[in-house]
């Protein structure tokens, strides 16, 4: 059986092996994703920490037992900190480091001023416990919920997190029922030290897993997101809605019904402004479209200034209900750039897939009605 001592340098070894891991990552990545630099640091501060508690009763008791308790704190601050920042929510860098501090003053009182370990385990354990629960319900609240995500790296990474947190209730318990228990001899081969250890150590590890899981999903996700989006617009690619609108036919069951529609004197708008500007109007005309349309009706820039709507299970009047929906709302909303309004409109090409129909025959009847509604004048709607 493993002692203490060699429990806990194995975990500053395997700590050590999760920090140059996360490092490993390029640069690029890391910066882009929320949470990976507090995570490594953390990994990397819980090394030098637990080497340095495995050198207890070998060096003196500032190392093995202030800076190895401060770096193992700091550690659970930088994994919540991380998490924060992984998620989105705002930084609380002043309380963490203020509740660090303030606890490691206790701990440093309860050392050299009177020796009171079990004072200073029950400190230790109710911060970084604290800490801890705080992530894991960070963890568990925010995982994605949407169909197709990931979700067990965060359900892995919550209920380790929470069976960590439940240890540290565990020992706390331990050390008010029992408080000179391990203060004489603190790598003691007790069951009690061998199982807090271990499991502490094994939990440990495990957590650093999560952080690995979640960042490979949450990249995953960005990667995913980049090829299926267009990167000015933020709308579908061409490609993407193609494909939904062919699994769409191929199924059969239900109408479906495709809109072109173009952005109307797209050309004065680059020549007479610039590109940037025009980049502006389609970011614009597709966010003021976002706000018109449910999650299942994808829209996709099929090239230029021209965007395509795919409309499952819905008829030709259907089809020509939403087209006037969304021309209507376009032109209610103006462009605004340096203080300047500016009216922009969409001719829109509507047809509705008859029995039998490919396509590619459904997008030339679309394409069709898209040319007559702009030699009509711009600003409607035609049926294909």
């Amino acid at each position: 059986m493993l002692d203490p001592r060699s429990i806990v340098f194995i975990l500053a070894a395997l700590s050590l092996l999760m920090a140059v891991v996360l490092f490993a990552m390029p640069t690029s990545i890391r910066q882009r994703l929320g949470g990976a630099r507090h995570w490594s640091l953390a990994m990397l501060v819980l090394a030098g920490g637990s080497a340095l508690f495995g050198l207890r009763d070998i060096v003196p008791d500032l190392l093995s037992v202030t800076v190895a308790n401060a770096a193992s704190l700091a550690s659970v601050a930088m994994i919540y900190s991380g998490g924060r920042a992984f998620f989105g929510l705002a930084p609380r860098n002043g309380l963490l480091a203020a509740t660090v501090v303030v606890a490691c003053l206790v701990m440093v009182v309860c050392t050299y001023v009177q020796d009171l370990f079990s004072v200073r385990v029950v400190v230790f354990s109710l911060v970084s416990g604290g800490l801890l629960f705080l992530f894991g319900l960070d963890t568990s609240r925010r995982r994605p919920r949407h169909p197709g995500s990931a979700r067990f790296p965060y359900l892995f990474t919550s209920i380790t997190v929470f069976f960590d947190v439940l240890v540290s209730g565990l020992r706390i318990v331990n050390a008010v029922l029992a408080p000179h228990t391990g203060s004489e001899n603190f790598f003691a081969p007790t069951p009690i030290n061998v199982l807090y250890f271990s499991t502490h150590s094994l939990l440990a590890i495990c957590i650093s897993v999560g952080f690995i899981l979640m960042l490979n999903e949450r990249l995953h996700a960005m990667l995913e997101h980049q090829l299926s989006h267009d990167a000015l617009t933020n709308a579908y690619t061409r490609t993407i809605v193609i494909e939904m609108a062919e699994r769409a036919l191929a199924g059969g069951r239900r109408p479906v019904s495709l809109l072109l529609l173009d952005v109307d004197h797209f050309k004065h708008v680059n020549d007479t402004l610039g590109h940037q500007t025009g980049d502006a109007v389609l970011q614009h005309i597709v966010a003021t479209l976002g706000t018109a349309l449910r999650p299942d009706e994808p829209l996709g820039r099929y090239g230029g200034e021209e965007f395509i709507l795919l409309l499952r299970d819905a008829s030709a009047e259907q089809a020509i209900v939403v087209a006037e929906r969304l021309r209507q709302r376009v032109a209610d909303t103006p462009f605004t750039r340096a203080g300047e309004a500016r009216s922009i409109t969409l001719s829109i090409g509507c047809a509705t897939a008859a029995p039998g129909e490919t396509l590619e025959q459904l997008l030339q009847r679309a394409d069709a009605a898209l040319y007559r509604a702009k030699r009509a004048g711009r600003n409607q709607v035609q049926q294909g």
